[in-house]
């Protein structure tokens, strides 16, 4: 996921984040932190299925260029691809 797609999740600027890490490193910042959970966060609301299928190394290295174009993980260039394929 690109920074400007984080962003946007959160409702922050990259000049916002970098005010507030001002803040926060001078000691003014009147903010909070939440819990950390370790581990990665999760992608979807549900448990992920893992699948498996093979294609040609051709069609694999086009996933990867276009995947890396947009800023993506081969995963999330994948998970985007089927859900807008597939009715919701």
């Amino acid at each position: 996921m690109r920074r400007e797609e984080i962003n946007s999740l959160f409702g922050v600027t990259d000049r916002q984040l970098d005010s507030m890490a001002e803040e926060y490193e001078n000691g003014t910042w009147k903010g909070h932190v939440g819990a950390i959970r370790p581990g990665r966060p999760r992608v979807f609301d549900e448990e992920l299925e893992t699948i498996s299928f093979r294609i040609p190394r051709s069609r694999v290295k086009e996933i990867d260029r276009n995947a890396r174009e947009r800023g993506e993980s081969r995963s999330q260039f994948l998970r985007r691809t089927i859900d807008q394929a597939l009715p919701a």
